[in-house]
């Protein structure tokens, strides 16, 4: 009798009723958060004030950098900070690209470079040489930067910055920034290509002569580029 009552009383299943759809179903994927809503209902006349401040501190901003230079410079060096994390993180994961082989230079001496770097800036007509043919102390220095790229790469393999900034140091008491050796490294190859004063082969002397270069009007962007890999 006992278990015909404990039967009675095992439900059956028929009179269940059916479950609710869950609440947050796959038809919620394309509602609107909380803080997209009030993005989109906040009132139209806060969002033109805000977007008055914005140009209101551009333009400030904008009339500072230019009357106040050492301002200027601390807004660009935040832009290369800014840059420098933000390719550091691009480039996580990926493998690093191939380091480009030496340029080979010929067997000059750094007087020997020297001549050919000024006779190769008396042959161009561009605004650039005009500027260093009045700077001795810069062409000096880019045949300095020659004989130590000559000396660093004997082996085939391209000169670290470290390594052509100390040898300048030690050998020619020059004392350089990390960008300053960059950009001699990257003269020393450019000079070195087809046209310019140190091809590892000069051309015939029934060749062009003149020049053309592109780039702003200043010194170190003179040198012919060289192919990149």
């Amino acid at each position: 009798m006992a278990a015909r009552f404990l039967a009675m009383d095992e439900p059956d299943g028929k009179d269940e009723p059916a479950s609710a759809p869950p609440v947050d179903g796959p038809d919620r994927a394309d509602r609107l958060t909380a803080e997209e809503l009030a993005f989109l209902l906040r009132d139209p006349m806060l969002r033109a004030r805000e977007a008055e401040r914005a140009a209101r501190s551009n333009r400030s901003r904008t009339e500072r950098r230019a009357a106040d230079p050492a301002y200027a410079e601390r807004l660009r060096t935040g832009d290369r900070e800014r840059q420098r994390r933000r390719r550091l993180r691009e480039s996580i994961g990926r493998p690093e690209p191939p380091e480009p082989p030496a340029v080979a230079l010929p067997d000059l001496t750094e007087a020997q470079a020297a001549a050919r770097l000024t006779a190769y800036l008396d042959r161009s007509t561009t605004a650039q040489a005009a500027q260093l043919r009045g700077r001795p102390d810069r062409i000096r220095l880019y045949a300095e930067a020659f004989v130590a790229y000559r000396t660093l790469s004997t082996g085939g393999v391209r000169p670290t910055r470290g390594a052509l900034a100390a040898l300048l140091k030690s050998r020619f008491g020059r004392s350089v920034t990390p960008s300053q050796v960059q950009k001699l490294r990257d003269h020393v190859e450019g000079f070195a290509g087809a046209g310019g004063p140190w091809p590892l082969h000069p051309a015939s002397p029934s060749g062009p002569a003149r020049t053309k270069g592109t780039g702003k009007a200043d010194t170190d962007s003179h040198a012919p580029r060289r192919p990149q890999p």
